[in-house]
């Protein structure tokens, strides 16, 4: 199976596209919150923030396509591991993605033990209350999408450039009342 690739936009309403699907997959995040849903809204912040990440990696890196990969390898090349630095040099994007690192242990936890009980001497908790308690992680990640798009999107702004979140996509509250304008360039 061929790995997907992350394209940049140039200008051919691609990131009109991806503006709308991200303020429709924030606004079911909202929904899904609200409602209990909180695993769903966790996979569907996992997806976003990964795309985030791998825009700034694309951006950083200069190329037109990104393979499309996990939040944690993404996170690695953006901040580095063990053995390397990374390529974000800006300490603002360094610190939001270190958190977005530490995040996605939580996300782990919430999508992967769920249904888990991991020992005898565990405390019991109903599934329900399991799931309510992951609430704090849906909250944990808006905050870090939204924190890295508004510094994402004031950089890009700031070199003639335009985000595909752009205007507002994570923030319903402030978005137009009209279309999205096109501009090229968006990424």
């Amino acid at each position: 199976m061929e790995t997907p690739r992350r394209e940049k936009s140039r200008g051919n309403g691609l990131g009109n596209k991806r503006w709308q699907r991200y303020a429709e997959a924030f606004d079911r995040i909202e929904r899904c919150t609200s409602q209990g849903y909180h695993l769903e809204a966790i996979a569907i912040l996992d997806s976003l923030i990964g795309d985030r990440l791998a825009s700034r990696l694309s951006h950083l890196q200069g190329v037109a396509t990104i393979p499309v990969t996990a939040i944690g390898p993404l996170c690695i090349k953006l901040v580095g591991g063990k053995e390397t630095s990374g390529v974000e040099h800006d300490p603002n994007f360094r610190e939001v993605t270190a958190d977005i690192r530490t995040w996605a242990g939580q996300r782990n936890d919430a999508m992967h033990g769920i249904a888990r009980v991991f020992k005898h001497e565990d405390t019991p908790i109903g599934f329900d209350a399991a799931i309510e308690s992951h609430r704090q992680t849906v909250t944990d990640g808006i905050a870090l999408l939204q924190r890295f798009d508004r510094l994402d999107t004031a950089v890009r702004r700031s070199q003639g450039r335009i985000p595909g979140t752009w205007p507002a996509a994570f923030f319903p509250g402030e978005r137009p009342t009209i279309p999205r304008p096109t501009e090229p360039e968006v990424n």
